[in-house]
């Protein structure tokens, strides 16, 4: 309801690849409705307010109700469509590119449920957990972060991310914001 969660997985050397990024409003555990272990690890990144709906009750609603399990078939469909998203990014795109379209990405969803504001929102990850997320080192990230920010495109400070040059940022990031279907 409040905060950023992530869905994440760990090495057997204890890294961790962060595989999705949740802002509220998102349902990031609707799998476990149907799937009794998970194969992933939630966790928060910032204070989170969450709100807890048992299985059973769930079910029974579903049921019930075929709009809200169409609601809910759409969520899994878009979190699937992020995951197509992220493989492509991070498969196919150079470290300042990845950034570029994280940052539009993640501006894009907030700016979907009113956290953003003229020019830009807060932003609880630091670079490293960035790097999880891009599959990029700490240094990677940051010396990507100096490139957008000496061509005047973001400034990413104490938690908060300003896009200055939108155009320029998602020409650089290849971003096409389709893939999050927020105008459906």
């Amino acid at each position: 309801m409040d905060g950023v969660v992530i869905r994440s997985n760990f090495t057997r050397s204890g890294e961790r690849q962060i595989q999705s990024v949740h802002i509220p409003g998102d349902v990031p555990d609707l799998q476990s409705l149907h799937l009794r272990r998970m194969d992933h690890y939630i966790g928060s990144v910032s204070q989170c307010r969450v709100a807890f709906v048992a299985h059973d009750q769930m079910l029974r609603v579903l049921r019930d109700s075929p709009h809200l399990t169409a609601i809910l078939w759409r969520e899994t469909l878009i979190d699937a469509a992020l995951y197509r998203a992220i493989i492509v990014r991070n498969a196919r795109l150079g470290s300042t590119e990845r950034l570029a379209h994280f940052i539009c990405e993640m501006w894009c969803r907030f700016d979907a449920v009113g956290l953003t504001d003229r020019n830009g929102f807060a932003f609880p990850m630091t670079q490293e957990m960035v790097g999880q997320v891009l599959g990029l080192s700490i240094v990677s990230v940051n010396r990507s972060m100096q490139i957008l920010r000496s061509d005047r495109l973001v400034v990413w400070d104490r938690g908060r991310i300003d896009i200055l040059d939108w155009t320029q940022l998602a020409e650089i990031a290849q971003f096409d914001p389709t893939f999050l279907h927020l105008n459906e």
